[in-house]
């Protein structure tokens, strides 16, 4: 199984991928997001593990832009405890830091740390966490120091300067996994893509479909449609599966709304 992560090894996409398939995965490591489905596209993945949504960062909107269109349905989902590191150089001090290089989300994470302790160093965004662990390495200056994981100071050798750095305790990111060859058994949440009619009560037709059938909604996220201004698409996830759920859906589809289900998988522990 060769599972398409975005980020390399050290990476929480990798921990994520090792929480699911086990800690001998093979990942295919990729810098963007856009190259994570284009690897799954170009079969050189079997699978696609995937954040979605963060407790202090929120949703990652891009992701679910490549989700709708991807062949592979949403069979999984991840959820992991973030806990964030400040890596550097043996030996170097808070005040010998003038760039500290991460993951955009994982900087938004540990924002409070930042202005505290390093008011005075640059805050650079870089394409993975580990990959940033992997330039400090290879810089070897105390000058530059990274975010990242407990994993990613061991893989690269680099001692931990500050230990949970983010801002909050409870920082958790939900993943999804992409497996066409996972055989989901009792399924008990599901995501869906609906486009709501440019009207007052557009979107709320749909709502009220979801309440009447008992349908919790967890999360709810709009996108505009490219080439149509002003329009939107939305992304739900419901703790529903199976039957009640297709009967919201041909009810929302008889009343000419357009809706299509990614998929339906085991909510995450």
């Amino acid at each position: 199984m060769r599972v398409a992560i975005q980020g390399q090894a050290g990476s929480f996409h990798h921990q994520a991928a090792q929480q699911w398939y086990g800690d001998d995965v093979a990942i295919i490591p990729c810098a963007t997001f856009s190259d994570t489905f284009r690897a799954y596209a170009d079969r050189r993945a079997d699978a696609i593990i995937v954040a979605v949504e963060n407790t202090i960062y929120g949703t990652i909107n891009e992701t679910y832009r490549y989700i709708e269109t991807c062949t592979a349905p949403i069979t999984g989902e991840v959820t992991l405890a973030i806990e964030q590191m400040l890596i550097t150089q043996p030996d170097t001090q808070l005040s010998d830091i003038s760039e500290v290089y991460s993951h955009p989300v994982a900087l938004s994470q540990c924002r409070q740390f930042l202005q505290e302790f390093l008011p005075h160093a640059a805050s650079i965004e870089y394409f993975d966490t580990a990959g940033a662990v992997e330039r400090v390495k290879q810089c070897g200056s105390r000058r530059i120091a990274a975010i990242a994981s407990r994993a990613a100071a061991k893989l690269h050798h680099l001692p931990i300067n500050k230990q949970s750095i983010q801002d909050s305790r409870d920082n958790l990111t939900r993943f999804l996994v992409l497996d066409p060859s996972h055989i989901v058994t009792d399924p008990n949440r599901a995501t869906l893509v609906a486009t709501a009619t440019h009207q007052p009560g557009g979107l709320l037709d749909i709502l009220q479909v979801f309440a009447a059938q008992q349908i919790n909604i967890i999360n709810l996220q709009s996108q505009p449609i490219v080439n149509q201004p002003w329009n939107y698409k939305f992304f739900i996830t419901v703790d529903a599966a199976g039957p009640s759920l297709q009967r919201a859906v041909q009810l929302i589809r008889s009343a000419g709304r357009q809706i299509t289900l990614l998929g339906q998988y085991r909510a995450a522990a």
